[in-house]
């Protein structure tokens, strides 16, 4: 399976809804569960030393794209 870039990522979450200008913690479980499929579609695995979900440290990688 082809993975996507960080870039296409991002537009996909856009065109989803989600509002990255709120905290993780704001967002409601069917946003989570959006983040969550896009997430698996990059291969993306948080820092090994990192505490707290995968979805949310891909949240906040998101965040950081412009």
């Amino acid at each position: 399976m082809a993975k996507i870039t960080k870039q296409a990522a991002r537009r996909i979450a856009d065109e989803a809804g989600i509002d990255f200008s709120k905290d993780y913690h704001q967002l409601r479980m069917s946003a989570v569960d959006t983040l969550d499929d896009i997430r698996r579609l990059t291969g993306y695995q948080k820092p090994k030393n990192a505490s707290g979900s995968r979805t949310r440290y891909f949240f906040y990688y998101l965040q950081k794209v412009r």
